[in-house]
């Protein structure tokens, strides 16, 4: 795959992602009051709308200068990793993961400071959709690099222009 069409796969990806994270979103904040819980599976999944000041899992709460600065040097990262050779269909596919769901939360937290999150596993931390392409989009890339490890190549695949490959 060329790195266009990478590119062009990836982009579209990442705005699918950001239009069915909003969309969620939207849904959500207007149908649901904060704080406030339906149960989907008794016992194992709700919907619960919280606003959160902080980044995953509720990490590094009120601290949003530092999470802006690190949404956009992950999107920096992603970026590069997609213009900077042809990357393999995974890193493809987790890069437009991650910049979907970082432009959903990039969004929330430029209008409003929080984040809306509303999945909620009785196990785990209420969460978002943008959250859950994020954690996706990281699991592709570092199968991806853990696949190029044992190959001994890189992220971005082989290279038939090159001497050895």
């Amino acid at each position: 795959m060329n790195r266009r069409t990478s590119l062009l796969l990836a982009s579209v990806l990442a705005f699918v992602i950001f239009a069915v994270d909003q969309g969620i979103k939207s849904v959500i904040e207007g149908t649901m009051r904060v704080g406030e819980s339906i149960s989907l599976v008794p016992g194992f999944l709700s919907l619960t709308y919280i606003k959160n000041d902080g980044g995953a899992f509720g990490i590094l709460g009120g601290s949003q200068m530092i999470l802006l600065v690190g949404s956009t040097v992950a999107v920096a990262v992603v970026l590069w990793m997609l213009l900077s050779g042809r990357p393999s269909v995974p890193t493809m596919l987790g890069c437009g993961l991650i910049l979907g769901g970082a432009a959903g939360n990039l969004l929330d937290r430029l209008s409003s400071g929080e984040v809306t999150d509303y999945i909620h596993f009785s196990f785990w931390y209420i969460f978002n959709a943008a959250d859950a392409a994020i954690v996706v989009g990281v699991g592709l890339l570092l199968l991806s690099a853990l696949r190029s490890d044992r190959a001994g190549g890189s992220l971005r695949g082989p290279n038939p222009k090159s001497e050895d490959g």
